[in-house]
């Protein structure tokens, strides 16, 4: 039987020996997980009047190794994505306001009339990429070259900095009353 040997840098020994970092983790996601229920409220009075649905936020661990907290207003099914708002804080990275729409002649004219503001657009059908720095993103100002198959779901996306999460209702705010 093989000897397992583990091999630390002080650096490493260090932080696996102190707890604050987890605590602090734990902390602040709980934190971002209970605010984002007071946003789906506000969110769903103010957007989603007549929804049947709610929102729901989910928490988790490992989106590309890193932990996330997850706002879908209202509450996303395979059904039903359509006009759908997605705020997610990806831990380290940032935040991402995403807006679902079914491209059409209407929808392709709203694009167009956004090209100047610092969005992006998934141009394959990988709803579930949150990643804006992948290549199935593209800045909306880039729409003229992007070619969608007819009736094609996907989201218009826009970064929030992490360091503007005091900021968060505003951007929402101004971010629904373009795309919504």
């Amino acid at each position: 039987m093989q000897k397992s040997t583990f091999k630390l840098t002080k650096h490493e020994l260090d932080f696996i020996s102190d707890p604050i970092y987890m605590q602090m983790k734990q902390k602040l996601i709980r934190n971002f997980y209970d605010g984002m229920h007071g946003m789906g409220n506000w969110l769903m009075a103010k957007h989603y009047p007549n929804s049947t649905l709610n929102f729901k936020v989910t928490r988790g661990e490992n989106y590309l190794d890193m932990p996330y907290v997850v706002l879908d207003t209202p509450q996303l099914s395979t059904q039903h994505m359509e006009h759908h708002l997605r705020i997610m804080l990806w831990w380290g990275h940032y935040i991402t306001l995403q807006y679902f729409i079914r491209v059409d002649a209407v929808t392709l004219e709203k694009m167009n009339s956004l090209k100047d503001l610092p969005y992006q657009i998934l141009t394959t059908d990988n709803l579930f990429n949150n990643n804006l720095e992948d290549d199935d993103f593209t800045a909306l100002s880039m729409i003229n070259e992007i070619h969608f198959k007819p009736n094609q779901l996907t989201k218009i996306c826009h970064r929030v900095e992490l360091s503007e999460l005091e900021n968060l209702e505003k951007h929402v705010e101004e971010f629904m009353g373009r795309v919504g």
